[in-house]
């Protein structure tokens, strides 16, 4: 019950930021804002292995609605990263899906979580978008799975912040954290810190931070 209360009262504050994007806010063209609608393709490198990133943006000016399907590869393509966000440009309230395949270490991890996310415009050059997310992680290894990971219900909280410092120049915020609900006991804290360079109006790199202290430089090219 005390779980329940806790994520009830999560949803209820996250409610109350359905009002908050009221003023005209631009939801497409920014491929380094992962709110904005829009498409490009990507190479990663670094401590955690080679990779690639992938997002394919549709925003029809005759919808209400804007999609976004973001995909990443990364620890040598031993992780898949899936996510897809529906946005309706009206009030920056979006469906939000969030899976992936982790097959990096002794045994695969995965997790997949469906919610709602909320872009918040706080002034011209920051943004923040938090979600609530709720969904299951497990394992295909039956062994694994029978001694110490049934499959576990988790609930998450996930923002991104958004802070444009200059015309050429960003910083990203991506914490999330995910509390189980059934299963398995996680209580996983997550933290990514992006800092950018727009080279040109269709290419940028950042260098990549996240709480295991792995470093990777991002390069995106737009299309």
């Amino acid at each position: 019950m005390k779980t329940k209360a806790v994520f009830m009262s999560a949803l209820l504050c996250f409610s109350t930021l359905l009002t908050a994007a009221e003023q005209e806010v631009k939801y497409a063209g920014d491929k380094d804002d992962p709110t904005s609608v829009s498409s490009f393709a990507g190479l990663r490198t670094g401590t955690n292995g080679y990779g690639a990133i992938f997002q394919l943006g549709i925003n029809d000016p005759k919808s209400a609605f804007g999609h976004n399907s973001f995909l990443q590869f990364k620890d040598d393509f031993e992780t898949v990263h899936l996510r897809h966000l529906s946005l309706y440009k009206g009030s920056g309230t979006g469906l939000f899906v969030d899976a992936q395949h982790n097959n990096s270490g002794m045994f695969d991890v995965n997790r997949a979580s469906v919610g709602v996310l909320q872009v918040v415009p706080v002034t011209e050059n920051l943004r923040i978008s938090p979600a609530v997310l709720y969904g299951k992680t497990w394992t295909t290894d039956d062994r694994i799975k029978r001694l110490a990971f049934p499959d576990t219900e988790i609930a998450t909280l996930y923002a991104f912040a958004r802070w444009q410092i200059r015309s050429d120049w960003f910083l990203n915020l991506i914490p999330q954290y995910t509390y189980s609900t059934h299963g398995r006991k996680v209580r996983l804290f997550e933290m990514v810190t992006q800092l950018g360079h727009n080279l040109t109006k269709d290419t940028s790199f950042s260098i990549n931070t996240d709480e295991d202290d792995q470093v990777w430089l991002t390069v995106k090219q737009a299309f």
